[in-house]
């Protein structure tokens, strides 16, 4: 910490390190969850010729459309939240670069 009570540049780095590797922890499991949602509703769908499937059948191939749009949706936004922490992570690396490069002078 500087006197003035704000993180040194160090510990915000290690901050925004932790929460990528935590939201890289969330995409492996998404991913996955999307797989295994995809594979499911691939074996639902070939399980049966549209016009032969039961109200039951039908009903889960909904539910599984309806679970793979929201993995895909927890992706995109991890995906995002990715994106801004290594956008901010660069920011801070960039930072102190130029004032270790100031402070060499």
């Amino acid at each position: 910490m500087t006197a003035q009570g704000h993180p040194t540049p160090i510990s915000e780095r290690v901050r925004l390190v932790i929460e990528l590797t935590r939201i890289n922890s969330e995409h492996l499991r998404s991913k996955s969850r999307f797989a295994g949602v995809e594979i499911e509703l691939e074996s639902a769908l070939a399980a049966s010729r549209p016009e032969a499937r039961t109200s039951q059948q039908v009903l889960r191939i909904e539910m599984l459309r309806d679970e793979l749009w929201e993995a895909d949706r927890s992706l995109s936004a991890l995906e995002a939240e990715r994106a801004r922490l290594e956008t901010a992570l660069a920011n801070v690396e960039a930072a102190a670069r130029t004032a270790h490069a100031r402070d060499s002078r």
